[in-house]
């Protein structure tokens, strides 16, 4: 058990990615676009956020996330859920992220952003989710809709966490 909660902690944690401030992504959101991606860092004396966590734009200036067990998803300004100063995060952007791919998208984040906060260990399963697997969801259906595959998990497990995103060769850093 200790071993397996080592690798939790720690897991995942080598990047080519530079962490900036959450001030700095606050000060500059207006750069982030709708399907951006956010990946928050751990912090050690909390936790719960020992796996990171991870959200998505689902405006220019909101969030849809599944925060935490025991609550459910909810939409939130992107400055309101940046505003921790002691984190650091990670934006990230799919290239390929067009006027086509956003209407599809937009409409798996109206179809599935109501469901409840559940841990499962299967990613196509669309009922149950939580932070980091509702956005790599979105990606996967979104690209399964309009007829290609896309898997923004950067190690193609079972699970998938906020880290697995940092390193997916699909998905660009954007400098705030």
């Amino acid at each position: 058990m200790f071993v397996f909660l080592l690798f939790m902690i720690i897991g995942c944690s080598n990047n080519s990615r530079k962490w900036q401030t959450t001030q700095s992504a606050i000060n500059n959101s207006f750069k982030l676009q709708t399907g951006d991606i956010i990946v928050k860092d751990k912090l050690i004396t909390d936790p719960i956020s020992w796996l990171g966590h991870s959200s998505v734009m689902i405006s220019d200036t909101q969030i849809g996330d599944f925060p935490m067990p025991g609550k459910d998803y909810y939409t939130i300004s992107v400055n309101a859920w940046l505003n921790e100063p002691d984190r650091k995060v990670i934006v990230l952007r799919y290239p390929y992220f067009n006027e086509k791919f956003k209407k599809a998208f937009l409409k798996n984040v109206e179809q599935y952003g109501h469901g409840k906060y559940r841990i499962s260990f299967f990613k196509e399963n669309d009922t149950d989710f939580y932070c980091s697997k509702f956005v790599w969801f979105l990606y996967y259906k979104t690209a399964q809709d309009l007829g290609y595959k896309l898997d923004l998990d950067s190690n193609g497990g079972p699970i998938i966490f906020p880290y697995n995103f940092i390193n997916s060769s699909n998905l660009e850093q954007i400098y705030l």
